[in-house]
């Protein structure tokens, strides 16, 4: 019998937490992993189950909603029967310890805020069966303090079939995809672009903590506007992709997974990344892009003269970009690596503290006929 699981990822709106629980359902079913996927009532998480043809059912789990939510869940379970609970965030790893019963409970852990230190927080956590990490950053930095249960380090995956190499833009051209916010590092990109003179930059986002306006403001100041051009929201961020040959990812912190920089990659875009956070794992340094210390203009400035000046080392990068995502970020490859964690979880592992050949992305690769 294959394996059954419930992937938890109650909330409201479309965001990085529920892009990466649905892209890691997809992964899970093309690695023949049964499975049914929770969302809160009419968010967008279920709305794209539907359409990718995964099995989802509503469930409420926030604020007042939550002690009904637990006796909704228990139906679903009884239903379901699943072999585990993936939880995507803390009220559904609440929820699904509480009403788990012998079913073990994995937290996925990818978004950069830490785990609480709280009595409530320390009871669930010893509940868990498993916490998987979503870059190898996370252990490095502490996430696991404290855990004396195993974890692991596995991949959000990224759509190599919709996200593909195109027949890209020009040379020197680059392309930032971000919410409009200063932690993005849209000023950096800006005031670096004055060093690469023959570069152009394409900014697709909506505006947030920061305007479009402001962002106009100051590329004139710097007198590189007739460089910078503002998409706004695109609801196909690939036609921004498609127009670019180098991605750009200057965020000042947070990216504890940065989807641009896979989606990106996938395009076979090489990218220029802020050494922070995820970004260093993501990014392979010389290989698969550059990466610059955050918030240095200078050093990101003259990394975007260099590539804009040699497509030619542009060109390799991009292909190493795209063979990487294949390699280690499709849905098949993340599929192959939970299905592996699972098996060894469901088989007796789980007593040590680390999964062996989890911590990185090199190993587990899966079989060449997938």
């Amino acid at each position: 019998m294959p394996l059954k699981v419930l992937v938890m990822a109650t909330c409201r709106w479309w965001n990085a937490t529920a892009e990466g629980a649905l892209l890691g359902a997809r992964a899970l079913e093309r690695a023949g992993i049964r499975v049914l996927l929770t969302g809160q009532p009419g968010s967008p998480v279920l709305d794209r189950a539907g359409s990718d043809g995964i099995e989802a059912a509503a469930l409420r789990l926030q604020g007042a909603s939550f002690a009904a939510g637990l006796a909704s869940l228990g139906r679903l379970m009884s239903r379901f029967r699943p072999d585990f609970i993936v939880a995507h965030r803390s009220e559904d790893q609440l929820a699904a310890v509480i009403a788990h019963g012998r079913i073990p409970v994995v937290r996925v852990r990818s978004d950069i805020r830490r785990p609480s230190g709280s009595p409530l927080a320390r009871f669930v956590d010893s509940h868990t069966a498993l916490e998987a990490y979503s870059s190898p950053f996370m252990p490095r930095a502490g996430y696991g303090r404290g855990r004396s249960g195993p974890v692991a380090v596995i991949p959000q995956p990224v759509d190599t079939c919709r996200f593909r190499p195109g027949p890209g833009g020009p040379p020197g051209t680059f392309v930032m995809a971000a919410r409009l916010s200063e932690v993005k590092g849209h000023p950096t990109a800006l005031r670096a672009l004055r060093a690469a003179p023959s570069a152009r930059l394409v900014v697709a986002g909506a505006e947030a903590q920061i305007t479009e306006r402001q962002l106009r403001d100051e590329a004139e100041s710097l007198g590189v506007s007739e460089r910078v051009e503002f998409t706004g929201y695109l609801d196909d961020i690939r036609t921004a992709y498609g127009r670019a040959s180098i991605g750009l990812v200057p965020s000042l912190a947070s990216e504890a997974v940065s989807r641009a920089a896979l989606e990106m990659m996938a395009c076979g875009l090489p990218v220029l990344a802020a050494a922070t956070n995820g970004l260093v794992d993501t990014i392979s340094d010389g290989r698969t892009g550059l990466l610059h210390p955050p918030g240095d203009s200078a050093v990101l400035g003259r990394q975007m003269a260099y590539l804009a000046s040699h497509p030619e080392v542009a060109g390799r990068m991009a292909a190493r970009a795209r063979d990487a995502c294949e390699a280690l970020y499709s849905l098949d490859s993340v599929g192959f690596r939970w299905r592996r964690l699972l098996e060894a979880l469901r088989d007796g592992w789980g007593t040590g503290a680390s999964a062996p050949g989890y911590h990185g992305w090199s190993g587990d690769a899966p079989p060449e006929d997938g």
